[in-house]
């Protein structure tokens, strides 16, 4: 299978034109002035409609994850108080069953504010209004992703980096019998789908087990320009769990320049989009987009697994 690319992807997206059905700018009340993005998407959580996402000061990588309860006007969202937050980047919900996994990226730094390595968490919200630790991804990796398969078996995409196969990061997938079987060495061994050249990038972003039992992935592909600016686009796929095969090839979803205008973290985040997750309702989709690194914005379009 060849790779794709950045371009011809977003020539696609161009040539065949997007619907946007609807746009909008959530509003997010009680962060103290610190920025909101990276969202997850909302569901019942708590007895509430919740919205996760991830708060930071916009002259920081110190982030939290905080869970939104819907407001008292549309497209308004604030804190749930009783939930407490997590110290993690770019949170993702994971339905395992009757219960419901929060994940993020846990940033490990230096006194000196630097970065010095990542890793995927996901945790267990238990009764006592506490958040447990439930499993711990390999060192280094980002956008871990898992979903239970009609058979109970589980469906995991991996995104290693580094190296002649992964480059600056490549999707893997792997079916494991059950989730006793979720381990790193596990996860390590997925093999990659190989979807990306050496010089761009990708992950997963949120799966989901369609109708006919095939998974619809929604995730983004992203490269550097000349200037080292980046470029995050988000883009969907569909792929049988049975084999591994894609049935409907990656596609891009939406890009910077049709939303709504809106801040960014930097310069070099002005044209990011990381969809965190999206709402299938029969012929629709929404998107809940992380944009440049400092806003959320929803974006309603034609259902991309169709």
């Amino acid at each position: 299978m060849a790779a794709y690319t950045v371009t011809s992807l977003l020539r696609a997206y161009r040539t065949n034109g997007q619907h946007f059905l609807e746009n909008s700018h959530p509003v997010f009340i009680g962060t103290d002035g610190e920025d909101v993005y990276n969202p997850s998407y909302p569901l019942e959580f708590c007895s509430k409609t919740v919205l996760p996402a991830r708060v930071e000061r916009r002259d920081s990588e110190t982030s939290k994850i905080v869970l939104f309860g819907k407001g008292t006007h549309k497209d308004e969202w604030t804190p749930v108080p009783e939930v407490p937050f997590l110290q993690l980047q770019d949170p993702c919900w994971i339905p395992i069953g009757n219960r419901l996994l929060l994940g993020g990226v846990q940033v490990d730094f230096s006194p000196a504010a630097k970065v010095l390595g990542w890793k995927t968490v996901f945790y267990s919200y238990e009764k006592s209004s506490q958040w447990v630790p439930f499993f711990i991804g390999p060192a280094g990796m980002k956008d871990l992703r898992f979903c239970i398969l009609p058979n109970n078996k589980i469906a995991v995409f991996s995104r290693p980096i580094g190296g002649v196969q992964s480059g600056r990061g490549q999707i893997g997938f792997i079916v494991l019998d059950s989730l006793q079987d979720l381990t790193i060495e596990a996860i390590e061994s997925a093999p990659l789908l190989g979807l990306f050249t050496s010089e761009e990038w990708g992950g997963v972003n949120q799966v989901q087990v369609l109708q006919d039992g095939s998974l619809g992935v929604l995730g983004h592909i992203a490269c550097y320009s000349a200037d080292m600016h980046r470029h995050y686009y988000p883009m969907a796929f569909v792929l049988d769990p049975a084999t591994g095969k894609i049935l409907k090839e990656p596609s891009i979803i939406a890009e910077r320049q049709d939303l709504l205008p809106g801040p960014s973290k930097r310069a070099d985040l002005v044209d990011v989009l990381f969809p965190g997750g999206c709402i299938l309702e029969g012929d629709k989709a929404t998107l809940y987009l992380g944009v440049g690194d400092a806003e959320v914005q929803t974006v309603t379009i034609e259902n991309p697994f169709n």
